[in-house]
């Protein structure tokens, strides 16, 4: 046996599909603007989000994701009445160029592209609707128009909640508002929106013991199954754990007739056939989560089997909960608290009554057309009233457990304890699993505190966030927080899901380095693309104090976004009254903190002077010439690193003030291809003429300093994606 899993495990690490990368040597790829026109055959996969197409489609054998902004509200809702699924059409399109993560962090669009057999990423040209036309289908493209139709139909009910019962049903969840996907993830049960192991199983039973009701012979009965499963798994959208699910069952029923294997015998199985099938599979966070919680509860099942119910019922969740939350600690550095407790009220809930409902409601729906109302009446206020519970539970102040990143042998000696812990749970040891799950928690939480401070300048495209991490004190300073400008639109062009550096780059960068909250946030001005993420950062992290200058803040709009941050209980300390705080050994120096209100806000940024380890860092905001002139005799006449004002423009950087502050490294923090043409070359051309060495964002991606005692470290975003490149090769 042990040889046997040896060999297992060699040839897993020789087979292992690893994503192929290259080095780059810049981020600042030239935008190749060439149109190609081409004929696509679109897939079932369509969502609109506002103005906006996305859709998957296959040319020439390779497979692309689409994207089109639709021209008028009339063109939206003919995509809307008669989407171009499974046909195909003649488009114009550019291809677009996909980075790596700029700010090397975990999650790669590119590589998630890869996973997911994605070959690229069009921006489709033209109003391509009427040059569309049918093909024909296989069987499982007709069942998946068939899905997709009666999607389309159950929207256009007026039933409260439809968006609910197609995600319960059908395993569709685009239609999810942001709002409440982050409630589910937030109680940590998002998973039960999506179709999963669990509700195969429950199908599976549920068809069973119908058709013998109907006096249907055994063997027939299972047959019918048989087929009818891998419909179901089409009907609800073929995710991985439904796939898994089907395929263990339907492979159950194939083996049982010509030898004995064990369920996890024959759950090996279908993972050796999926990851030969599609090996990138194996990369799937869904696909990953699916087989570590089953194989887990296949190992617990014979243990428990004499145990009463309640028992059952608490060391199944326990598992369940124990076994993800390697995966989510992996991938995410983060779990929620509160899913280990909502998870016993809500998997009963849902599984036992709401899912077998909806189901109810679904098979009545696709058969007749029309459900009866006392049904609609039944599953709305059912939905209705654990939705409220749903909203009330997420609105408790309780924060996700946050988890730095950790080396190899540490997360092989996290996911050892996981199972030594499962172990004693099944024992009926919970004591012992108690205490070994403290232990591991504060051992994998504890940030222990050193001599050494880092210094992050994110990449937020057209603008700036600097995190400052104190591991001597274990706080975190930021200077900004990057933001998107936004350019109000007609109604019909608004985007229930908007993209923003506060879930993409902001709180991942922090979870990666073990914290969740901000101990000071300074503000410099406020403008959109340096405090855009204010408001979203204050509702998913804790920010405990927020310098700004407040009688800069004196619109409506900045005061009603004040008014929210307070409500996160956050001081907000007015920069007028502030003229040095200190952090550990370092110490930061304002300047320009007192400046009346401007109409050009660029003349009230404040200006930060850091001073760690007898190393000197400057960062001036969007700080014009004008403030430059006024503070210059305060400053020092050397600094290490500077963060070049206003992003390279030609209203900050005069030469008189840089020539006095004579800084080594200059920041530039500016989008690609960003339409006010930054940096300017003159900018550039001062800097460089006083031996300033540039570093740009739009280049080589974040730029991260470490300092200690009697060293400084650099490396960039750049540097470390060849490194990774490095890796997997």
């Amino acid at each position: 046996m042990i040889v046997t899993c040896f060999i297992f495990l060699v040839l897993g690490l020789y087979i292992y599909p690893k994503i192929s990368l290259s080095e780059m040597e810049s981020f600042n790829k030239d935008s190749k603007n060439i149109s190609v026109s081409n004929m696509i055959q679109f897939n079932d996969q369509v969502k609109i989000n506002g103005d906006l197409l996305e859709m998957i489609g296959d040319i020439k054998g390779k497979t692309y994701k689409v994207y089109y902004s639709f021209k008028s509200p009339q063109e939206k809702k003919q995509f809307q009445q008669a989407p171009p699924i499974f046909k195909n059409c003649y488009i114009t399109y550019n291809q677009r160029e996909i980075l790596p993560n700029t700010n090397a962090l975990k999650f790669n669009f590119n590589e998630y592209l890869i996973q997911n057999q994605i070959d690229g990423v069009l921006n489709v040209k033209n109003a391509f609707i009427a040059d569309c036309s049918s093909r024909s289908l296989n069987i499982i493209e007709h069942i998946q128009q068939y899905r997709e139709q009666l999607i389309l139909k159950l929207k256009k009910s007026s039933m409260k909640h439809i968006d609910d019962i197609i995600a319960l049903s059908l395993g569709e969840t685009r239609y999810l508002t942001d709002e409440r996907r982050e409630q589910l993830k937030k109680l940590g049960i998002y998973h039960l929106y999506a179709v999963s192991g669990s509700h195969v199983a429950l199908v599976n039973v549920f068809l069973f013991r119908l058709l013998l009701k109907f006096n249907i012979k055994y063997e027939h009965a299972e047959l019918i199954v048989f087929f009818l499963l891998p419909i179901y798994a089409v009907m609800t959208g073929m995710s991985p754990s439904v796939l898994r699910a089907v395929g263990v069952v339907m492979l159950f029923m194939i083996i049982r007739k010509m030898t004995y294997l064990d369920s996890l015998q024959i759950l090996s199985i279908t993972f050796i056939l999926f990851t030969i099938i599609s090996p990138n599979t194996i990369h799937d966070i869904g696909f990953q989560l699916s087989y570590i919680i089953s194989t887990f509860l296949l190992l617990a099942i014979p243990i428990i089997k004499p145990f009463n119910l309640f028992y059952k019922i608490l060391i199944v969740n326990l598992i369940c909960q124990l076994s993800s939350l390697f995966i989510l600690i992996l991938h995410f550095n983060a779990f929620q608290w509160l899913g280990f407790i909502t998870n016993f009220l809500f998997i009963p809930l849902f599984e036992l009554i709401i899912f077998p409902i909806v189901m109810f409601f679904m098979i009545l729906f696709v058969i007749f057309g029309n459900v009866p109302s006392f049904i609609i009446f039944i599953v709305e206020s059912l939905l209705s009233e654990t939705i409220s519970l749903i909203e009330w539970i997420a609105l408790l102040p309780i924060k996700d457990f946050v988890v730095r990143n950790l080396n190899s042998f540490s997360y092989f000696i996290l996911l050892v304890t996981i199972i030594v812990m499962c172990y004693f749970i099944v024992k009926k040891r919970l004591f012992i699993a108690v205490v070994l799950f403290l232990v591991m928690l504060m051992c994998v939480s504890i940030n222990f505190k050193s001599d050494k401070v880092m210094v992050k300048f994110l990449d937020v495209g057209q603008g700036d966030a600097m995190i400052n991490y104190h591991f001597d004190t274990n706080k975190v300073v930021m200077i900004d927080t990057g933001g998107k400008l936004k350019s109000p639109k007609e109604e019909w062009k608004q985007r229930l899901k908007q993209s923003n550096y506060t879930d993409s780059v902001i709180v991942p960068e922090l979870n990666e380095q073990g914290f969740n909250s901000i101990d000071y946030l300074i503000i410099t001005h406020p403008h959109l693309d340096h405090m855009g993420e204010l408001q979203k950062l204050s509702e998913r992290i804790i920010i405990k104090n927020l310098i700004i200058n407040e009688n800069t803040w004196n619109t409506k709009e900045l005061q009603m976004i004040l008014q929210n941050v307070v409500k996160s209980n956050t001081k907000i300390i007015d920069s007028k009254q502030l003229e040095t705080l200190k952090v550990g050994e370092t110490t930061y120096r304002f300047f320009n903190q007192q400046s009346e209100n401007h109409e050009d806000k660029n003349e009230t940024s404040i200006v930060t002077e850091m001073n760690v380890f007898n190393k000197k860092l400057l960062f001036t905001g969007d700080a014009t010439q004008k403030v430059e002139n006024h503070i210059q005799d305060q400053l020092s006449n050397q600094y290490d690193v500077l963060k070049v004002g206003h992003h390279g423009s030609l209203t900050s950087s005069g030469e008189s003030f840089i020539s006095h502050i004579r800084p080594k490294m200059c920041i530039i923090s500016a989008g690609r291809h960003n339409k006010y043409g930054l940096p300017k070359i003159e900018t550039i051309n001062t800097l460089k003429a006083n031996q300033c060495k540039i570093y740009n964002t739009q280049d080589v991606g974040m730029i991260t300093f470490t300092f200690e005692r009697n060293h400084m470290m650099m490396t960039t975003g750049v540097i470390e994606y060849n490194k990774k490149t490095h890796k997997n090769h």
